[in-house]
């Protein structure tokens, strides 16, 4: 397994999930994730673009906190920067935090899904 993907999902907590849920039950964990997830992500986009910094704290962090539970290491890492950069109202760095988050948020959920379906 690749440095980078390590970095990206924490693989030993998806396999405690599958471990203590089953591959059924994480696939209904990790599809309640991403549904909301989807939601959060969207509406972050917009919160950064109108540069509507207290909301998008509060959002930032949800991610950052539902990305963290279900291992999403690079996801909820991407969150934290976006956060931070809406916290101290830096527009270009919160923007550049976005397109990070994006690209996380793909590699994430190409990485988890490989992974439940070798489980």
């Amino acid at each position: 397994m690749s440095n980078h993907a390590e970095h990206t999902v924490d693989f030993a907590q998806i396999d405690a999930l599958l471990n203590a849920a089953g591959r059924s039950g994480v696939e209904d964990i990790i599809d309640a994730f991403w549904r909301s997830t989807d939601s959060l992500v969207e509406r972050l986009a917009s919160q950064v673009e109108t540069q509507d910094f207290a909301e998008a704290v509060r959002t930032a962090h949800a991610i950052k906190g539902s990305a963290a539970n279900v291992g999403a290491s690079s996801l909820a890492s991407a969150a934290r920067k976006v956060e931070a950069f809406c916290r101290s109202e830096n527009a270009a760095g919160a923007a550049g935090a976005m397109d990070l988050l994006t690209v996380a948020y793909a590699n994430t959920r190409s990485m988890i899904s490989a992974r439940i379906n070798a489980a």
